[in-house]
């Protein structure tokens, strides 16, 4: 099993070329434009991990910190400010498969930054602070990857919301079934990727490995720093909404294919803290 969180300092810009902010007009109802050649070639099976953009997709963003580069999405809530991404991006636990492919000790990770929407060097929706994270307890004591799933509260900025701002996606708690066509976005950020885009795979009928935790797998080339990038269903190209139901978390080194978290029932009660708490 091989993680995709991208170790700091394999991701991003090089130093000359600084992420550069964007604005965004008051009423928040620009959106970049949509990607025509990404649409036009939205359907079906597409592996490739090719460029895309519409204007819901950028609720999608580089999860960025001093230790990883990851995805997030943020996902509808009360506060406008809740984003789903994968546990390992937050927390790497000591016990667990996933342990001796993680790149340092294990404990809680620096929080960092979400940017919705990125889009090169620059970023149009803003940088978020992650407030708070949240993790269930098994996956912090096992490392069992059934619950590599975690949820972010990120900090309003002038009196805004996230989701004012980027937009949200959907989210489910109900497990797909298997053949049904899902989408993985993510912003891989190892060779032949750089983290700078948003990427995109499609499966027009996902599998389920019940030999690994229930994961959805489908073949896509995306590397390191897709982690925690939505699997989405009902998912329409030519806007980029969907419906978030897994996030990804790891490749199968048997087969090679890309490997997807549901998230399940127990994450409901993650979602509901970080859309109700209190934040440290």
């Amino acid at each position: 099993m091989a993680p995709l969180a991208s170790p700091s300092g394999r991701y991003g810009p090089p130093q000359a070329r600084p992420v550069r902010d964007g604005t965004v007009p008051a009423d928040s109802t620009h959106r970049p434009a949509l990607d025509a050649a990404a649409a036009a070639g939205a359907g079906g099976d597409d592996s490739r991990g090719a460029l895309y953009r519409a204007p819901r997709s950028a609720s999608v963003g580089q999860l960025l910190s001093a230790t990883t580069s990851c995805t997030a999405t943020v996902v509808g809530s009360r506060t406008g400010n809740v984003a789903v991404t994968a546990a390992h991006c937050v927390y790497w636990p000591a016990a667990g498969p996933m342990a001796a492919e993680l790149p340092g000790p294990p404990g809680w990770l620096p929080l960092g930054q979400l940017i919705p929407g990125r889009a090169g060097d620059t970023t149009p929706y803003g940088r978020w602070p992650v407030q708070r994270a949240w993790v269930d307890p098994r996956w912090t004591q096992t490392g069992d990857p059934t619950f590599d799933v975690a949820f972010l509260r990120l900090a309003p900025r002038d009196g805004r919301s996230v989701a004012a701002v980027a937009g949200s996606q959907t989210i489910t708690f109900t497990r797909p079934t298997p053949g049904a066509p899902v989408t993985v976005l993510g912003y891989p950020a190892e060779a032949p990727f750089d983290g700078l885009s948003l990427r995109r795979c499609a499966s027009s009928a996902v599998t389920i490995n019940h030999d690994q935790w229930g994961a959805l797998q489908m073949p896509c080339a995306m590397t390191p720093g897709a982690s925690g990038g939505p699997w989405l269903t009902r998912f329409d190209p030519a806007t980029g909404a969907g419906t978030v139901t897994a996030v990804t978390s790891y490749v199968d080194r048997t087969s090679g294919r890309l490997s997807g978290i549901p998230i399940g029932g127990f994450a409901a009660a993650l979602y509901q803290a970080a859309d109700q708490a209190g934040t440290r």
